[in-house]
């Protein structure tokens, strides 16, 4: 008797282990029990509110990052923080085939404001990141697109001497280069910027947009077409 009551009680402490740990599996994958069925979590809750390809967020979120480095008029209706991470080919691609149609069609009439803010994805874009925010503004975007377009170099350099060249073209001698990865309160403010964008904006990846005007907040996650970037800012600038 004593050996059957044994079995017995393994096999229901098997039995709650499975349970508990299907439990934690679903929950952890985002799985919840609702009226007797496990179903996703996303399906419970509210899906965003979609303008067009933005999702809309709400009035109340402010942004820290530094508009130093701004293109535009402060007075412009619409800001648009481009969050991008330097060794990131489809960052690459807005930088250097979409920023310069925006700047021409609505940063120079005083309709955008656009301001970079540094997402490193990688500790090489990390530095890229920090000798970037060492530039003085006359230098910032000519850095930039150099970084941008020679990107498959320095990124798969096994050291630092690309970066640290190119930073030289852009006004940097060899020991501020150094002393610009080497700057720990540097290095604060990107990673500020980063959990900023994480936790108020939901941004995972790059690159991604964040609109701000009047009318509210709106961000949009990925690489859209100019053509659709078009059609949402005449869309939104027509309502402002």
């Amino acid at each position: 008797m004593e050996k059957i009551i044994r079995i017995i009680s393994h096999a229901l402490s098997l039995v709650v282990v499975f349970f508990v740990t299907g439990y934690l599996y679903f929950t952890y994958k985002g799985f919840t029990y609702v009226d007797g069925q496990i179903v996703l979590v996303k399906q419970v809750a509210h899906a965003a509110e979609k303008n067009g390809i933005a999702t809309v967020l709400s009035r109340n979120i402010a942004i820290n990052a530094s508009p130093k480095y701004a293109l535009g008029s402060a007075s412009a209706p619409l800001t648009l923080y481009e969050y991008s991470s330097l060794g990131c080919p489809h960052c690459a691609d807005f930088h250097l085939d979409v920023l310069p149609k925006l700047k021409q069609d609505y940063v120079d009439s005083g309709l955008l404001r656009i301001i970079f803010v540094n997402y490193p994805l990688d500790k090489k874009s990390m530095k890229a990141a920090m000798l970037s925010e060492c530039m003085t503004y006359d230098n910032y975007f000519g850095f930039l697109n150099q970084l941008f377009n020679r990107q498959r170099f320095w990124w798969m350099d096994n050291d630092d001497e690309q970066l640290i060249r190119y930073a030289a073209e852009y006004g940097l001698s060899y020991d501020e280069a150094q002393a610009c990865m080497n700057n720990d309160m540097v290095a604060r403010d990107i990673v500020s910027n980063r959990q900023e964008a994480i936790r108020r904006l939901d941004i995972k990846g790059t690159p991604a947009f964040l609109f701000q005007g009047r009318d509210g907040n709106e961000v949009i996650y990925g690489v859209p077409s100019y053509n659709e970037l078009k059609e949402y800012l005449d869309r939104r600038l027509m309502t402002m």
